[in-house]
């Protein structure tokens, strides 16, 4: 399984986890906007066709949004999972010839 590394970035007084994978993925931590999470979920569901992946957030000051972009993280990995294995189950993800 592939690592993306993520670091935790600000502008400003908003806080992101930036995804450096390509494209770039911004996911805001200090705000709830329910438009941009669909809009990075569905980023990621495209990157997932090409196969299976895990966001590691570099190291950082240790500080409140770094405790959130962790266990944010941490939660969408898992969900990252469940959601190739369900596209592999379908036959979404690329490269796979053998049949469930």
């Amino acid at each position: 399984m592939e690592t993306i590394e993520a670091e935790l970035v600000s502008t400003g007084e908003k806080y992101f986890i930036q995804i450096n994978d390509e494209p770039e993925i911004l996911i805001p931590v200090s705000e709830d906007n329910a438009n941009t999470v669909k809009s990075v979920f569905n980023a990621l569901i495209r990157r997932l066709r090409r196969g299976p992946f895990e966001i590691a957030l570099k190291e950082a000051e240790k500080d409140l949004f770094y405790h959130v972009a962790t266990e944010y993280l941490n939660q969408l990995n898992g969900e990252l999972i469940e959601v190739y294995e369900e596209m592999k189950q379908y036959g979404f993800v690329e490269g796979e010839d053998e049949g469930s």
